[in-house]
């Protein structure tokens, strides 16, 4: 799993493993890449990061990993000066089987303001408050039936895209 930061800046990439590496993209002056160079680490999980997204500021990311948690990452750091990145906070992933077991998800994405996560398990998706972790709302079998629509959500398990009405933050 793969992403370019909003503004173009960084790449970060997990690979089945506890850890994410971040580089750095390297313009010139005429806008093609000069050059890409490793920049950082984030080390914290405890089994393989299972996806990441930026937030639309650039300077943070959110892992969710199969440790059970999303850790929000501080990558505004001097890391030339080897200042690490730091972890703001871990959030237990609320996703639940029947069992009482935590699911892994597979996918995150950031709202526009950075304050809402919406994050994907098969066909269920949740929206949580990346400040509490709260579920904001969740929507089982999300694309199955005809439900009210206007957030974009994709989904591999029956290759459907629908737009879903998310929830707001005071309803919480």
């Amino acid at each position: 799993m793969a992403a370019i930061s909003p503004n173009g800046r960084f790449l970060a990439a997990a690979a089945f493993t506890a850890d994410v590496k971040v580089w750095e993209i390297v313009y010139s002056k005429d806008g093609l890449v000069k050059a890409v160079t490793s920049v950082m680490q984030l080390k914290g999980h405890k089994s393989a990061v299972t996806w990441l997204c930026f937030a639309p500021n650039s300077e943070q990311i959110i892992t969710a990993s199969k440790d059970g948690t999303l850790r929000v990452w501080n990558i505004n750091v001097r890391y030339h000066l080897d200042e690490d990145p730091k972890t703001l906070k871990v959030l237990p992933i609320p996703l639940l089987d029947s069992n009482g077991a935590t699911l892994q998800y597979d996918r995150l994405s950031l709202s526009s303001d950075g304050k809402i996560l919406a994050a994907t398990h098969g066909s269920t998706l949740q929206w949580l408050s990346v400040e509490t972790g709260k579920v904001l709302d969740t929507a089982e079998k999300a694309h199955e039936g005809n439900q009210q629509v206007s957030v974009l959500a994709t989904s591999s398990v029956d290759k459907k895209v629908k737009l879903w009405l998310a929830p707001s933050l005071e309803s919480s």
